[in-house]
């Protein structure tokens, strides 16, 4: 069980690392797709409007997912860790 929840960790963790750098990152779409640029979206040229929507709409919508997802995971490993037996959870310090 502790396995699966160290590789759901770091799914969790690259999944929502690559969400964001895209959001963060929209406008190297129109580098590296230069036929969608030209077009208009409300009056403002689309290769300027759609990354500054999706680094603030975009972003704030993984993140919000993010939060849930989070929330959702540590919930499991409150359940697993409760599950535990006392004698079996050491707490490491970092005295000698």
């Amino acid at each position: 069980m502790k396995e699966k929840l160290y590789k759901k960790e770091v799914w969790i963790t690259v999944v929502f690392t690559v969400l964001l750098m895209l959001m963060g990152h929209f406008a190297q779409i129109f580098v590296i797709f230069p036929g969608l640029k030209g077009g208009r979206l409300w009056g403002f040229p689309v290769e300027y409007i759609v990354p500054i929507l999706m680094g603030w709409f975009g972003l704030a919508i993984v993140c919000l997912i993010q939060t849930v997802v989070c929330n959702k995971f540590d919930d499991e490993l409150d359940e697993f860790v409760k599950s535990q037996k006392p004698e079996q959870v050491t707490v490491k310090t970092g005295k000698g």
